[in-house]
């Protein structure tokens, strides 16, 4: 395969990836509305605007697994399809708890897309020389990144101009046809592997699997951080409310903004010095962004640790999927990435809440830094476990050896 083939097979791939976070960055900022307009009062909106990550951390395990068993492409295919349809259902709820069973099922076929679309990047770049891992999960993550702000930025325009439901419905409309393009993709999977055979592969390389999957947790915590109480930080700091949101929202956009270009260049990084070090520095980043928190909350401040966190994204991110997509049951270790993330988050902003009540505001910046400082304890102590995941990893992005003509040798 020629390498503009491979570019356009990494950005279809990650352009079907895309969906699988679209539809949420667009749905989550107006589902708790959505679910309160059906009559939920305000605990029953939150649990249900909640529900999708409850749901999707053991969905993620369990639709890994499936992925090694039926193949990445059907896999895609069914997570797409189903997806839209559970959205159309989203549109059509008339009650609660339609929309609960809809939410639930979401998660469900939600968990399918990202770990077989990164499956599909690994499956055609592993073993294959001058192909590149690190290269390919750079720009899939460029895709998706972009995917990801462009729905963020979008989903309340779209709430205003067409109504919510009419938002649903594009984003249905959009899901499918992604499943309709996932049809046209190559299988990319080997054998079918049976769940017990998955979860043995990945328990032979939990030694270097391990600190992909703590990478991905630690940083994610600190996002657990900004979600659950930067803004509360801010308001007992003297701020409005609609000022502290405000603050919150330029701080979340601009780090994204800031790990677009950076996605790309950390997967060329991988590639040259190994993921290793890429995720050492991508912690340090990580509690780099938090502790400037801790000196000032004032803009100059918030800003660079914004930036700083931009970075931290882009350095984990390609980093980790890297490691954790390595093994032969990669739909499984990229699921098991998957539920470490949104973990992270999961336990980080309620626990931000009860420190910052509890304790103090520097608290929940303290628990996010620690939580990194472990992280990079862990990462050292592990160097020499994770050599070989290093090798493999680096052993894709060697050129291949071209043989000289007879008639150049001569």
């Amino acid at each position: 395969m020629l390498r503009t083939d491979r570019t356009y097979f990494v950005l279809l791939v990650g352009f079907l990836g895309a969906m699988g976070i679209l539809d949420t960055a667009m749905l989550n900022p107006a589902i708790a509305a959505y679910a309160s307009s059906l009559g939920a009062d305000e605990f029953l909106s939150s649990f249900i605007a909640g529900l999708y990550s409850m749901v999707a951390i053991p969905a993620s395990v369990v639709m890994g697994l499936t992925i090694d068993y039926v193949g990445r492409k059907r896999a895609l295919t069914v997570g797409l399809g189903l997806t839209a349809l559970w959205i159309y259902g989203y549109a059509m709820a008339t009650v609660p708890v339609h929309l609960i069973m809809f939410r639930a099922a979401h998660a469900i076929s939600g968990s399918l897309v990202f770990p077989a679309s990164i499956a599909m990047i690994v499956d055609k770049a592993k073993g294959s020389i001058g192909r590149g891992i690190g290269r390919g999960i750079g720009l899939y993550w460029v895709v998706v990144g972009s995917a990801l702000a462009i729905g963020s930025f979008l989903s309340a325009m779209l709430v205003v101009s067409l109504g919510v439901r009419s938002m649903f419905l594009l984003v249905a409309g959009v899901s499918l046809a992604g499943a309709v393009i996932a049809l046209t993709l190559p299988e990319t999977a080997g054998p079918r592997m049976m769940p017990r055979a998955s979860l043995g592969n990945v328990a032979s390389s939990m030694r270097w699997l391990s600190v992909a999957y703590l990478s991905i947790f630690s940083l994610y915590v600190a996002f657990g951080v900004i979600v659950g109480s930067f803004s509360l930080v801010l308001m007992l700091e003297g701020m409005s409310q609609e000022e502290a949101i405000n603050r919150v929202g330029i701080y979340i956009a601009l780090a994204t903004v800031i790990s677009l270009p950076i996605f790309y260049a950390a997967g060329r990084l991988v590639g040259k010095v190994g993921p290793i070090r890429i995720l050492t520095l991508g912690i340090m980043f990580a509690a780099m962004s938090q502790l400037l928190l801790m000196v000032s909350l004032r803009p100059p401040y918030t800003y660079i640790s914004s930036a700083t966190l931009g970075l931290a994204i882009a350095f984990v991110f390609v980093a980790s999927t890297a490691v954790a997509a390595l093994p032969e049951a990669r739909g499984a270790s990229v699921g098991f990435h998957q539920t470490a993330n949104i973990a992270g988050v999961a336990l980080a902003a309620p626990l931000s809440g009860l420190l910052l009540k509890h304790v103090g505001i520097l608290a929940p910046f303290t628990m996010a830094v620690a939580v990194q400082m472990v992280t990079l304890v862990i990462i050292m102590a592990a160097r020499e476990a994770t050599r070989p995941a290093e090798l493999e990893i680096l052993e894709t992005h060697r050129e291949p050896i071209t043989r000289s003509s007879p008639k150049e040798e001569s």
